[in-house]
């Protein structure tokens, strides 16, 4: 069932959720979403994530050559290492040549070792930690 609310933007930027969609979301304090904002469309989604409390998000940003499976090669490896992704775009930055996916995913145990399978399984060129603000 969808709940449809007109809600306002304090002078502090926040925004509250109504009672009755927290608790018909399972949204509890402490409770971890996901905001994507289309500047183009002019709309925001706001997805809860459920991830477990001990675990935390994680952006990066991977280089990776623009070429056919690239992307592909990347994401099965995020898949071997029991990683989920929550969100994740791709865009060629030169034809042909290169191109790099944001990801977000929850956090691996060990964020060197992801890296380093990554370049190495994955074939990532590069690969960044993002702030997730």
């Amino acid at each position: 069932m969808k709940e449809v609310r007109v809600i306002t933007i304090d002078n502090r930027g926040r925004i509250v959720i109504p009672q009755l969609i927290r608790k018909s979301l399972g949204l509890t304090t402490n409770s971890q979403l996901m905001l994507v904002a289309d500047s183009e469309s002019k709309e925001i989604k706001i997805t809860p994530i459920g991830l477990a409390d001990e675990k935390n998000p994680i952006k990066l940003r991977i280089t990776m050559r623009d070429v056919p499976g690239a992307l592909a090669k990347l994401a099965n490896t995020f898949g071997e290492q029991d990683l989920s992704m929550m969100y994740s775009e791709a865009v060629i930055i030169e034809k042909d040549k290169t191109a790099e996916w944001t990801v977000i995913s929850e956090s691996p145990a060990n964020l060197e070792n992801l890296k380093r399978i990554l370049k190495e399984k994955g074939d990532a060129l590069k690969i960044e930690v993002l702030p997730l603000d």
